[in-house]
């Protein structure tokens, strides 16, 4: 509790970040477009080759689509487009993460008159936080790669142990491992922010970094897991409360023309966003404070 109050302290002191937050947002959205739009451009140019040869059916149609998209070329360059926007969201967000989190240290830290850090972050804590980001990302990914392993023997055991002499260690088995499997995710996860935390905070190396927040994970997992299963039930919640309010702003405005529909829709769709940028910064404070107070 005193955790996630002073991450709520500190993200109320610092809601300015959720306009940077929400310019990353939509960035990171962009970086998706090219992609598909050229994906929508080739579908489109092998349906007119179709449409030239005076074969206009649809399902001649759909075969040069489809034939346009799966040529090598094609898929090379939307490969290399997809990559590309992911490189560079992940890099935004890296951006993003060392400008916010020595700005939410400074309210956590409680300081008379806490100064500006998000700039100063920006330009000097992206090259540090950058490699723990890579540790980090690598290491959710084992994780996550574990727990779809223990999924596959969860499946071949009950398959092959279904109406076998030895029911229990089976059973006891299957309950071990798929309960292995649905924390070992949430621990990495906790352990990757708190990584993130620490290099931006204390600057302490990305293996250093991640072995420290996994100790403390480790030694306080009920504490970092009620802080994230408290902060879920408040985004759902707040969330939900905007998800209601479109659909109530949207279902008084039921047949007006579109011009008129659009403004309520961004209006919500933009509260939104920013309820949960503003989620997002309660939920670092929360992690840091975890991961780096004494």
């Amino acid at each position: 509790m005193q955790a996630l109050r002073q991450g709520a302290r500190a993200a109320g002191r610092s809601a300015w970040l959720v306009a940077p937050g929400l310019l990353v947002a939509l960035l990171r959205s962009a970086l998706g477009w090219p992609a598909f739009l050229l994906a929508l451009g080739l579908a489109r140019a092998g349906m007119a080759a179709r449409l030239s040869a005076g074969l206009a059916q649809p399902g001649p149609l759909l075969s040069g689509a489809i034939e346009a998209l799966i040529a090598p070329r094609a898929v090379f360059i939307l490969t290399g487009l997809w990559l590309a926007g992911q490189l560079a969201s992940a890099a935004l967000r890296v951006a993003w993460l060392s400008g916010v989190l020595p700005t939410l240290g400074e309210e956590l830290s409680r300081a008379v008159e806490p100064r500006p850090r998000f700039t100063e972050g920006v330009a000097f804590g992206f090259a540090p936080l950058l490699p723990t980001a890579l540790l980090a990302f690598f290491f959710e990914l084992a994780a996550q790669l574990s727990a779809l392993a223990m999924y596959c023997a969860i499946t071949l055991t009950s398959l092959r142990y279904r109406g076998g002499a030895y029911p229990v260690p089976a059973a006891l088995f299957g309950a071990a491992a798929l309960t292995a499997a649905v924390v070992i995710p949430i621990v990495a996860s906790l352990a990757a922010d708190g990584a993130l935390a620490r290099t931006a905070l204390l600057h302490d190396g990305p293996a250093n970094a991640l072995g420290e927040a996994l100790r403390r994970v480790l030694r306080r997992p009920g504490a970092f897991l009620l802080a994230g299963l408290a902060l879920g039930v408040a985004a759902a919640a707040l969330l939900g409360s905007a998800q209601a309010m479109e659909t109530a702003a949207l279902g008084v405005a039921r047949g007006a023309p579109v011009l008129l529909v659009v403004g309520p829709r961004l209006m919500t769709s933009m509260l939104a966003a920013a309820l949960a940028t503003l989620l997002e910064l309660w939920r670092l404070g929360t992690v840091a404070a975890l991961a780096c107070g004494d």
